[in-house]
């Protein structure tokens, strides 16, 4: 994957942005025109950017073949090794965005710890991302949430 950061009031457009005219640029769109972009919260901003600027952190990436490589500036290569994650869909995330993307976290989360499932990081997986896409002219998200390695544990082990 390539990714980008971007730290700024409206960080979700500006990475998008960003990372779409670097796909164009870079020749991705000509040798890829499938290429999936997906973008997760970055949490490392500052209490002051936070407060006193208003801004938040995210992050985009695109899935890019093997071996493709871009010069855009400040471009990361990440891995994510294959995972399976626990998903929901959302028709029309942003009519309300601050309602429906979080309301789908937590519904996701609530799936996962009512089948008995604690969370448990591993490197090179990201642990949740948003995919926003067209269906049928209609603006879907799916949201996806790490479930392949999570340790099922149940109501004895807790507690040792």
């Amino acid at each position: 994957m390539a990714s980008y950061v971007i730290i700024s009031p409206n960080p979700e457009d500006d990475v998008n942005g960003y990372m779409e005219r670097g796909a164009v640029n870079s020749g991705l769109k000509n040798a890829c025109p499938d290429a999936k972009l997906i973008g997760w919260d970055f949490p490392f901003v500052s209490l002051e950017q936070q407060s006193r600027f208003g801004m938040r952190g995210y992050a985009a990436a695109y899935v890019i073949p093997e071996r493709f490589e871009t010069d855009c500036p400040g471009v990361q290569y990440l891995e994510n090794i294959e995972a399976d994650y626990a998903v929901i869909t959302i028709t029309e995330p942003f009519v309300q965005a601050f309602e429906r993307i979080p309301a789908a976290y937590k519904m996701i989360m609530e799936y996962l710890q009512a089948n008995n499932f604690k969370e448990k990081q591993q490197d090179n997986i990201i642990s949740c991302f948003e995919h926003v896409y067209e269906k049928d002219k209609v603006t879907c998200m799916d949201v996806y949430v790490h479930a392949n390695g999570v340790t099922k544990v149940d109501a004895f082990s807790q507690f040792i």
